[in-house]
Protein backbone atom coordinates (compact mmCIF):
# COMPACT_ATOMS: atom_id res chain seq x y z
CA UNK A 1 0.00 0.00 0.00
CA UNK A 2 1.75 3.17 -0.69
CA UNK A 3 1.97 5.99 1.85
CA UNK A 4 -1.11 8.21 0.38
CA UNK A 5 -3.57 5.23 0.68
CA UNK A 6 -2.05 4.39 3.71
CA UNK A 7 -2.79 7.75 5.19
CA UNK A 8 -6.51 7.54 3.75
CA UNK A 9 -7.23 4.68 5.40
CA UNK A 10 -5.65 5.06 9.12
CA UNK A 11 -8.27 8.67 8.59
CA UNK A 12 -10.93 6.63 8.15
CA UNK A 13 -10.17 4.37 11.01
CA UNK A 14 -9.70 7.68 12.95
CA UNK A 15 -13.31 8.34 12.16
CA UNK A 16 -14.45 5.77 13.03
CA UNK A 17 -12.74 5.30 16.63
CA UNK A 18 -13.99 8.71 16.96
CA UNK A 19 -17.75 8.03 16.53
CA UNK A 20 -19.61 7.66 19.38
CA UNK A 21 -21.12 4.33 18.36
CA UNK A 22 -17.77 3.10 16.71
CA UNK A 23 -19.91 1.53 13.98
CA UNK A 24 -18.04 0.01 10.91
CA UNK A 25 -20.16 2.40 8.25
CA UNK A 26 -21.80 -0.82 5.80
CA UNK A 27 -22.12 -4.45 5.55
CA UNK A 28 -18.75 -4.56 3.20
CA UNK A 29 -16.77 -2.15 5.19
CA UNK A 30 -17.83 -4.43 8.24
CA UNK A 31 -17.16 -8.16 6.73
CA UNK A 32 -13.57 -6.91 5.08
CA UNK A 33 -12.42 -5.36 8.36
CA UNK A 34 -13.50 -8.77 10.08
CA UNK A 35 -11.06 -10.57 7.09
CA UNK A 36 -8.30 -8.78 9.12
CA UNK A 37 -9.07 -8.06 12.83
CA UNK A 38 -10.40 -10.98 15.16
CA UNK A 39 -13.58 -9.78 16.56
CA UNK A 40 -15.41 -10.81 19.92
CA UNK A 41 -18.53 -12.19 20.28
CA UNK A 42 -20.54 -13.13 23.78
CA UNK A 43 -22.39 -16.57 23.81
CA UNK A 44 -25.15 -16.44 26.24
CA UNK A 45 -25.09 -19.47 27.57
CA UNK A 46 -28.47 -18.86 30.08
CA UNK A 47 -29.53 -21.96 32.87
CA UNK A 48 -32.48 -22.44 34.88
CA UNK A 49 -32.51 -23.13 38.09
CA UNK A 50 -32.61 -27.27 37.15
CA UNK A 51 -29.22 -26.72 35.10
CA UNK A 52 -31.18 -26.69 31.85
CA UNK A 53 -29.40 -24.82 28.65
CA UNK A 54 -31.44 -22.07 26.35
CA UNK A 55 -30.88 -23.02 22.97
CA UNK A 56 -32.31 -20.77 19.84
CA UNK A 57 -33.55 -22.32 16.67
CA UNK A 58 -32.80 -20.13 13.82
CA UNK A 59 -32.43 -20.51 10.20
CA UNK A 60 -29.56 -18.27 9.01
CA UNK A 61 -30.93 -16.85 5.75
CA UNK A 62 -29.22 -13.86 5.48
CA UNK A 63 -26.21 -15.34 5.83
CA UNK A 64 -24.37 -15.98 2.17
CA UNK A 65 -23.76 -19.07 0.04
CA UNK A 66 -24.29 -21.97 1.27
CA UNK A 67 -24.17 -20.17 5.05
CA UNK A 68 -27.70 -19.71 4.24
CA UNK A 69 -28.80 -23.02 4.55
CA UNK A 70 -27.89 -23.58 8.23
CA UNK A 71 -30.94 -24.25 10.14
CA UNK A 72 -30.89 -25.27 13.91
CA UNK A 73 -30.12 -24.99 17.87
CA UNK A 74 -27.42 -22.62 18.97
CA UNK A 75 -26.45 -20.25 21.97
CA UNK A 76 -28.06 -16.94 21.82
CA UNK A 77 -25.22 -14.17 21.22
CA UNK A 78 -23.65 -11.92 18.79
CA UNK A 79 -20.42 -9.86 17.84
CA UNK A 80 -19.37 -7.35 20.91
CA UNK A 81 -18.81 -3.25 19.83
CA UNK A 82 -16.41 -0.90 21.96
CA UNK A 83 -17.51 0.11 25.26
CA UNK A 84 -19.86 -2.43 27.61
CA UNK A 85 -19.34 -4.88 29.73
CA UNK A 86 -19.79 -8.88 29.12
CA UNK A 87 -22.85 -8.15 31.09
CA UNK A 88 -24.25 -5.59 29.10
CA UNK A 89 -23.40 -7.48 25.82
CA UNK A 90 -25.01 -10.59 27.34
CA UNK A 91 -28.53 -8.30 28.05
CA UNK A 92 -28.08 -6.70 24.43
CA UNK A 93 -27.82 -10.01 22.32
CA UNK A 94 -30.76 -11.76 24.72
CA UNK A 95 -33.09 -9.15 23.80
CA UNK A 96 -32.17 -9.02 20.02
CA UNK A 97 -32.57 -12.78 20.17
CA UNK A 98 -36.10 -11.99 21.11
CA UNK A 99 -35.59 -13.28 24.84
CA UNK A 100 -36.82 -10.75 27.45
CA UNK A 101 -36.46 -12.69 30.82
CA UNK A 102 -34.27 -11.23 33.33
CA UNK A 103 -30.90 -13.02 33.63
CA UNK A 104 -27.81 -12.76 36.09
CA UNK A 105 -24.25 -12.71 34.52
CA UNK A 106 -22.21 -15.46 36.39
CA UNK A 107 -18.57 -15.54 34.78
CA UNK A 108 -16.94 -16.80 31.28
CA UNK A 109 -16.09 -20.70 30.78
CA UNK A 110 -14.29 -20.54 27.95
CA UNK A 111 -13.03 -19.13 24.73
CA UNK A 112 -12.95 -20.16 20.99
CA UNK A 113 -10.86 -18.95 18.17
CA UNK A 114 -12.79 -19.41 14.72
CA UNK A 115 -10.13 -20.28 12.13
CA UNK A 116 -10.59 -19.26 8.90
CA UNK A 117 -13.28 -20.30 7.00
CA UNK A 118 -15.27 -21.17 10.22
CA UNK A 119 -17.70 -18.29 9.73
CA UNK A 120 -18.92 -16.59 6.69
CA UNK A 121 -16.87 -12.96 6.90
CA UNK A 122 -15.13 -13.14 10.35
CA UNK A 123 -12.54 -13.82 12.38
CA UNK A 124 -14.26 -14.89 15.37
CA UNK A 125 -13.12 -14.92 19.16
CA UNK A 126 -16.74 -16.53 21.04
CA UNK A 127 -16.25 -15.97 24.72
CA UNK A 128 -19.01 -18.07 26.44
CA UNK A 129 -20.90 -16.31 29.25
CA UNK A 130 -22.59 -18.14 31.57
CA UNK A 131 -26.11 -16.47 33.20
CA UNK A 132 -28.87 -17.92 35.15
CA UNK A 133 -32.33 -16.78 34.44
CA UNK A 134 -33.33 -14.06 37.55
CA UNK A 135 -36.87 -16.53 37.67
CA UNK A 136 -37.84 -19.45 36.36
CA UNK A 137 -40.69 -17.96 33.97
CA UNK A 138 -39.46 -16.80 30.50
CA UNK A 139 -40.67 -13.85 28.68
CA UNK A 140 -40.05 -13.37 24.97
CA UNK A 141 -40.70 -10.82 22.36
CA UNK A 142 -43.93 -11.71 20.36
CA UNK A 143 -43.58 -14.95 17.88
CA UNK A 144 -40.52 -16.19 19.59
CA UNK A 145 -42.05 -18.28 21.90
CA UNK A 146 -41.51 -21.29 20.13
CA UNK A 147 -37.86 -20.82 18.83
CA UNK A 148 -36.04 -21.35 22.05
CA UNK A 149 -35.98 -24.16 24.17
CA UNK A 150 -34.00 -25.65 27.14
CA UNK A 151 -31.93 -28.50 27.13
CA UNK A 152 -30.27 -31.03 29.92
CA UNK A 153 -27.43 -31.70 27.84
CA UNK A 154 -25.62 -31.01 24.18
CA UNK A 155 -27.54 -31.42 21.19
CA UNK A 156 -25.91 -31.26 17.54
CA UNK A 157 -26.12 -27.71 16.36
CA UNK A 158 -25.47 -26.88 12.32
CA UNK A 159 -23.56 -23.78 13.57
CA UNK A 160 -19.83 -24.40 13.85
CA UNK A 161 -18.69 -24.73 17.17
CA UNK A 162 -22.36 -24.25 19.02
CA UNK A 163 -22.36 -27.95 19.85
CA UNK A 164 -19.14 -27.01 21.34
CA UNK A 165 -20.16 -24.11 23.31
CA UNK A 166 -22.85 -26.21 24.50
CA UNK A 167 -20.72 -28.72 25.88
CA UNK A 168 -18.46 -25.75 27.81
CA UNK A 169 -21.52 -24.92 29.13
CA UNK A 170 -22.34 -27.80 30.29
CA UNK A 171 -19.18 -29.08 31.96
CA UNK A 172 -19.58 -24.98 33.80
CA UNK A 173 -22.79 -27.16 34.62
CA UNK A 174 -21.58 -30.03 36.28
CA UNK A 175 -18.41 -28.07 37.73
CA UNK A 176 -20.73 -25.83 39.84
CA UNK A 177 -24.03 -27.70 41.50
CA UNK A 178 -24.41 -25.40 43.83
CA UNK A 179 -25.77 -22.79 41.39
CA UNK A 180 -28.41 -25.29 40.47
CA UNK A 181 -31.61 -26.90 42.85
Amino acid sequence: MDKHRLAEFKNAIKEIASDPEKSIPDQEAFELIHQIVPWPAAEVGVFNSDGELLLHHRHFKEWPGEWAHINGWYIPGGYMKPGGSLEDWCHTHLRKDGMLSPVHFLETCGVIKWMPGEHPFSNLISIACVCMLEKDTLEFRPGEENRFRFFNKAVDSPVPHHTELQEMFFKWRDAHPESFR
